[in-house]
């Protein structure tokens, strides 16, 4: 596989866009089959993509969308405008694409209607790449987003006649207002779309999934009244007063999302290298003051919930580790690594969060291993056996080379 990747900064969004596939056309000369592309809300997505359209031509498909930030080998981009362009080529590695839309009307049917299109695949996928709208409903000045929720996009994903392969995606977000947030679905910029990539041939996958939060109080808290997205109740008792109680104050209300705590599921494990918790982010207070915006909508009453505090030591920890152990797995594998793929949560991409990031950077240029990454609002990945949603994560995909290539 032949991967070029460029950056730019410009504040023109079509000038943005036409530098940074040019640095990754200089980086990768071939034609490209795809044209990987993220960027933020400081730049006008129709016109980054105009400008990438401009160097690539009318035949390459372009996949991406919005990006609170974006993440290179030698590049993290958290402020001002900011695109990223990954110029992707191979005489073996196949790569296939689909969208559907209606997302804000029916994710389930969106999932369905999205795998049907990728079910007629020639060969086995080894791995989807699944970006999605994670805005239903932008933040308006009185009240908080409500999020496209992922787990009725990947049940009718499951649902569908593809058998899935290992996965790894986002829900896109372009900036930490909750503003609207686009996608790039291979020959238009659309929103309210759900996007796959599959790659077929031989490639393989490994995957790490880092968190970065820690019980602020060893108590468990039941659910007593939830529905859908919105939490009333926890032990019978209005949520909100819980957690003035568990932060001594009502500061954190004025906060969207909720950036000082977040709720966890404990998870059922004893593999250190592995999630302990499933964690779920508070876009914010309903207008009412009478309960919690959840970004996901599959805590149920009856669940118990711990509340969970923001650790980056713990970040960085995970980071150290967990791509260690990537690494030394592809090495006593033989397998020679193409790609690392990066999806950071987007809470992690202010200034003093960032150290789990840069040691993912340094570790793979370590290893000569090219990256391109992004943060997002939500995060997709397989944890014990299931593909969830993520909040305060990081999921890292590294693309191998599986076996002899075969002739074209």
């Amino acid at each position: 596989m032949q991967i070029g990747i460029g950056f730019s900064r410009q504040s023109s969004s079509l000038q943005a866009g036409q530098e940074a596939a040019s640095l990754a056309s200089q980086l990768q000369p071939k034609s490209p089959q795809l044209v990987l592309a993220f960027c933020n809300h400081a730049l006008n997505p129709q016109d980054v993509y105009l400008g990438i359209r401009a160097v690539v031509g009318a035949e390459i498909p372009i996949i991406g969308g919005s990006a609170i930030g974006v993440i290179g080998n030698d590049c993290l981009i958290t402020e001002g405008p900011a695109v990223v362009v990954a110029s992707l080529s191979s005489h073996h590695i196949r790569c296939h694409h689909g969208h559907a839309n209606g997302l804000f009307k029916d994710p389930l049917q969106t999932g369905r209607q999205l795998g049907e299109q990728l079910a007629q695949v020639p060969l086995p996928p080894q791995l989807m790449l699944l970006l999605y709208d994670s805005i239903r409903y932008p933040a308006g000045k009185f009240a908080p987003a409500v999020l496209n929720p992922s787990n009725l996009l990947l049940q009718g994903l499951a649902e569908s006649t593809l058998k899935v392969p290992m996965l790894a995606g986002a829900g896109l977000l372009g900036d930490h207002r909750f503003q609207s947030s686009w996608q790039f679905t291979g020959f238009d910029v659309a929103r309210h779309h759900a996007v796959a990539l599959l790659l077929s041939g031989p490639v393989a996958s490994v995957q790490a999934v880092m968190h970065g939060c820690t019980p602020l109080t060893t108590k468990r808290y039941r659910i007593s009244s939830i529905h859908g997205q919105f939490l009333y109740q926890l032990d019978g008792r209005p949520a909100l007063q819980v957690i003035d109680e568990a932060l001594g104050g009502r500061q954190w209300r004025a906060q969207a999302p909720i950036r000082e705590l977040c709720l966890g599921r404990r998870l059922q494990t004893d593999d250190k290298l592995q999630p302990q918790y499933l964690n779920r982010l508070i876009s914010g207070i309903l207008p009412e003051q009478d309960g919690l915006v959840l970004f996901e909508d599959d805590l149920a009453e009856g669940d118990e919930v711990l509340l969970m505090r923001r650790a980056p030591e713990l970040a960085l920890q995970a980071a150290a580790e967990q791509t260690a152990a990537l690494l030394a797995g592809i090495n006593q594998s033989g397998q020679q690594p193409l790609l690392a793929l990066y999806i950071n949560c987007g809470g992690r991409a202010v200034p003093n969060e960032q150290a789990e990031t840069r040691e993912i950077q340094r570790r793979l240029n370590q290893a000569n291993i090219p990256l391109l990454g992004f943060y997002s609002g939500v995060e997709l990945a397989p944890i014990q056996g299931q593909t969830r949603g993520l909040d305060w994560s990081g999921v890292l995909t590294i693309l191998c080379r599986s076996k002899p290539c075969l002739s074209a």
